[in-house]
């Protein structure tokens, strides 16, 4: 969890300042592979105590692609997620609060990275109305809600991708809340009853 703190702290510091200087560049890189080999050992170590090797690689996909496709290094950080999850498990609430509480904090994760991907993406163009991180977690705030305002957009392709995805993603993440918090709502007027 410590390994993944420091990466986001090195993942997005960009975002929130205008330059960055050499030497915090490589500080901030050494961070990023040193929790980069540390996540390969472990996926290494796990595949090899495994019983059942591809069983394990089909059951932690996001643990295999962190590792294996650099451009999806901020899927480390749903590590904390796991964790997460893990502690609202063991908490005594219903069965619907604990969804609905992994989907809204799911949906600000995903938030929160594309916001940062988009703020480095976005501030160095030109005709980009994308400048700082507050403007960047605006947009996907509203891209992830499905609001929408249109004040604030990507430009570039890339951005546009980062969009593309954080569309399906929001539009799937809010139909499981809604339906969770509907769901929820039948069970108490049918208790009621």
């Amino acid at each position: 969890m410590l390994l993944a703190l420091m990466f986001l702290y090195a993942f997005s510091y960009p975002a929130f300042s205008q330059e960055v200087t050499s030497s915090m560049e490589t500080r901030l890189e050494v961070i990023q592979w040193v929790s980069w080999v540390a996540f390969a050992i472990d996926l290494i170590l796990n595949v090899v105590q495994a019983p059942d090797k591809k069983s394990y690689l089909l059951k932690h996909p996001i643990e295999l692609l962190a590792v294996f496709l650099p451009f999806l290094r901020p899927l480390r950080l749903l590590r904390l997620l796991s964790f997460g999850s893990m502690v609202l498990s063991k908490v005594s609430v219903g069965r619907s609060i604990n969804i609905s509480l992994k989907v809204a904090v799911t949906s600000f994760f995903l938030a929160y990275v594309a916001a940062i991907q988009i703020t480095i993406i976005e501030r160095p163009l030109q005709n980009s109305n994308i400048k700082s991180f507050g403007d960047g977690f605006w947009w996907a705030i509203t891209t992830v809600t499905t609001v929408g305002y249109g004040d604030r957009f990507p430009v570039s392709t890339e951005g546009r991708m980062i969009a593309f995805f954080l569309m399906i993603l929001g539009i799937s993440l809010l139909g499981v809340l809604t339906a969770t918090v509907a769901a929820w709502f039948v069970r108490m007027s049918q208790d009621d009853e």
